[in-house]
């Protein structure tokens, strides 16, 4: 594999995603490097307006770089594309609870405001951020690793997957202990230790960004085992270096 950096869910952190990618620059120095964002990089956190313009001037700076679409991005495309008010305040109430609100505040919007008139505004105005939502992946596949958000459903082939599983799927996939067709990285679910977890088959970078202070990325290089990248913004300012992954095989 092509030098390759797996960024965790970001949530609104834009101070953190800023460090990681200026440590990334660093760590990648002359060489050709691409990052795949694994998906809800808004919502919660204060500003995910400004994550996203991060991580669309990272896919124009890294070729061959990808975002894959997280469930919180899904639940901004589906207040998007509601058919009816009523679907769309169906859609809202959840996705504003569960961190909506802070990334309409990001944008400058009144979340109290008449929700069609949030919706055109989002569309109209930002009309670049939701492009490239809307041109996201669902799933990244190399030889030896398949990057989604959540998971995989190890009852079926990569070939058979549901893109809309692969983003809210919990329990079936984490619970799996047996081989996949592939190591699966992927985010979506925190890690109980707040550091990236290896298990016999699958990565897990999920560290809990906007909690913990700690963004993760994984570094992929040829066939050489993961490093790990995080930031910790315990101290006066958010410091970048390598961590230790928890080997949970």
């Amino acid at each position: 594999m092509p030098l390759t950096y797996a960024i965790g869910d970001v949530h609104g952190r834009r101070d953190l995603l800023q460090a990681l990618l200026q440590a990334i620059r660093t760590d990648s120095g002359r060489r050709e490097a691409r990052i795949i964002f694994l998906g809800d990089i808004i919502d919660r956190g204060p500003e995910s307006r400004q994550c996203l313009d991060l991580v669309i001037a990272t896919l124009d700076s890294y070729p061959g770089s990808r975002l894959i679409l997280g469930n919180h991005e899904e639940f901004l495309l589906s207040f998007l594309d509601a058919e009816t008010p009523e679907q769309r305040n169906t859609v809202a109430s959840r996705w504003l609870f569960n961190g909506g609100t802070e990334t309409l505040q990001s944008y400058g919007i009144d979340e109290t405001g008449d929700r069609d008139t949030i919706a055109r505004d989002l569309q109209g105005a930002w009309s670049a951020h939701i492009d490239a939502l809307r041109a996201a992946d669902w799933m990244v596949e190399t030889e030896h690793h398949v990057f989604v958000h959540g998971g995989i459903d190890p009852h079926f082939g990569l070939d058979d997957q549901d893109p809309v599983t692969t983003r809210w799927i919990r329990d079936r996939f984490l619970d799996h202990k047996a081989v996949l067709p592939k190591i699966v990285v992927h985010g979506h679910t925190v890690t109980q230790s707040a550091l990236p977890e290896l298990h016999s088959n699958r990565l897990a970078l999920d560290t809990g960004a906007v909690l913990t202070g700690h963004l993760t990325c994984a570094v992929f290089e040829n066939d050489e085992p993961a490093r790990f990248l995080a930031t910790d913004d315990h101290g006066a300012q958010i410091e970048v270096g390598e961590v230790r992954p928890l080997d949970c095989r």
